[in-house]
Formats: structure tokens, sequence, C-alpha cells
């Protein structure tokens, strides 16, 4: 009975320092490695993906991910043990700018007399989102929005709906990121 219960009382501390290791490593750093593999599927790039949604989610939205540092590891875990300045203009770095936050909005409306109507915006802006530039943008056009847009990384992207009459309004965003190959992927459209 005693070793059983020393064998318990060893598996809890195990587990607990596990957590603590895991714990230590920054949100941050994980949804970049996350993104860096295209989100493969696990617990931990599965909440680096919601926790980089929730913060793109809210307007004016925060940047996806700030810079990973892992400044949380402690020195005997292999980190820094405090904060860093990490110099993104690197070359190993590149895949890291060529991250954007594209916004979609999209409305149909019908005036009393006149044919119904479209207007729709797709937007692209920097990682942290400080930079905008306009891909489209299309005020009373007589037809709906085309059913996909080329992004500034050259990506051929789908609507996040058909320009259909049922949709009075729209608004969704994603992600788009590139790999340390240099190839390129984006996050499902998330409607707001």
């Amino acid at each position: 009975m005693k070793k059983q219960l020393a064998a318990t009382a060893i598996a809890l501390v195990t587990i607990a320092e596990s957590a603590n290791k895991a714990s230590a490593y920054d949100i941050d750093c994980a949804i970049m490695l996350c993104m860096a593999g295209g989100f493969p599927p696990s617990a931990v790039c599965t909440r680096a993906y919601q926790t980089m949604i929730r913060r793109i989610t809210p307007w004016p939205s925060l940047p996806p991910f700030g810079i990973c540092t892992f400044a949380n590891v402690p020195v005997e875990l292999g980190g820094p043990g405090g904060m860093g300045d990490l110099d993104t203009s690197l070359p190993e770095y590149q895949w890291l700018n060529r991250t954007h936050v594209i916004w979609f909005s999209g409305r149909s409306y019908k005036t009393r007399d006149d044919p119904r109507l479209w207007d729709w915006s797709i937007r692209s802006c920097d990682r942290e989102n400080r930079t905008c530039t306009y891909i489209q943008r299309e005020y009373g056009s007589e037809t709906p929005w085309p059913t996909t847009f080329v992004s500034e990384s050259g990506q051929e992207i789908l609507f996040p709906v058909a320009g259909q009459f049922t949709y009075s309004n729209v608004r969704s965003v994603m992600v788009e990121y590139g790999d340390f190959e240099g190839n390129m992927g984006h996050s499902d459209w998330l409607s707001y």
C-alpha cells in the first residue's frame, strides 16, 4: 500500500511539473510555430488558433500575435529567463512579415425603384493590423461580389459567402500567413 501511495505521489508531481513546463511557453510562440506548420491538429495548436482569432475579432482588432521570445521559459528549461527584443528584419523571419489580416465587408440592398445593389470591400493589413490597403472595393454594383479574389501574396481566396441577395450585411476576417519555406496559407473566415 505504501508503494502505491508513493507511486501515486510521484506521478502527481510529474504531471504537475509537465504542466508547468508546457505553460511556460508564450502563446505567441505557439501561434507562430503552429502557423508555420499550417495549424496541425493538436491541443496546443487548437488553443493557439483560437487565441489568434480571438485577438483579431474585435474592432479595433489586436495584432494576431506578438513576437515569440520564449520570455517566460526559465533558463533551466533552455529559455532566456527574461525579456528580449527580436529583430524580425532578419531573413529567417521573412515568413512572419508575409502575415496579413484580411477584412471583408459586404452588403446587399434594394432601394424603392432601383435593382438590387451590392457593396463590398477586401482590406489587407499588416500583422500588427496598423497599415492597411484595399485589395478590392466596390460600391453600388448591380452584380454580386465575385466568388474569389487574389491576395497581396498571390493566393486565390474564396469570399466568405457568395454575393447572394439573402445576405444583407456580412463582415468577416481571416489571417493569411506564410511558412518558413515560403508556402502561403490562410485561416478560415470568421464572421462577426
